[in-house]
């Protein structure tokens, strides 16, 4: 949910927050971690059809209808591959364990997804998203959920109908968790 040279890496992840957001002890994401660097060989990135093989084998998923699982792992891939590489990266492969576990509530996910991918955590803006990240992260939205290019413009006058240039990070998370057009199964 930004570029991938502007976010945290995952060695700087907070690991304990990281398992029980994604429902995996630290014992799994270190084996996702070993499982990623073998399917992901020398280049250290996953391709679309090594990730959709791991896909397959991250705790939680269990589809029976292969077809769907491979439109889902493809929709999820485009949505991660932040710098459009066609690759992933283990921090972007981190972002979709997170994503993709409905055992935890999606505000959850959401609220650690944002505050993890936000480069400008530091700055004086602290819990509260820009016009231009709120953006970068609704079109990643959009792009999960199959929305037309151009309608996280609709969505961000939305959140912001007053035009301040940010909301709260709580205002931006509770719009996306309930709004039906990001809750679709």
């Amino acid at each position: 949910m930004g570029s991938r040279t502007s976010r945290v890496k995952h060695t700087e992840w907070d690991l304990d927050r990281l398992a029980q957001t994604s429902g995996l002890s630290r014992s799994e994401i270190d084996r996702l971690y070993t499982d990623f660097n073998q399917a992901a060989g020398r280049d250290g990135v996953l391709h679309m059809g090594d990730f959709i093989q791991l896909y397959a084998r991250i705790p939680g998923i269990q589809m029976h209808d292969t077809g769907r699982m491979k439109e889902q792992a493809s929709r999820i891939f485009r949505t991660f591959d932040r710098d459009n590489t066609n690759t992933l990266s283990f921090d972007e492969f981190l972002n979709v364990i997170v994503l993709v576990n409905n055992t935890i509530p999606q505000y959850d996910r959401l609220e650690y997804l944002i505050r993890q991918n936000n480069a400008h955590k530091q700055n004086k803006m602290d819990g509260m998203i820009s016009a231009q990240y709120g953006h970068q992260i609704l079109r990643r939205a959009c792009d999960y959920n199959d929305s037309p290019a151009g309608k996280e413009h609709f969505y961000w006058k939305q959140i912001d109908p007053q035009n301040r240039g940010y909301v709260t990070q709580e205002e931006f998370v509770n719009f996306i968790s309930r709004h039906p057009d990001f809750n679709r199964k």
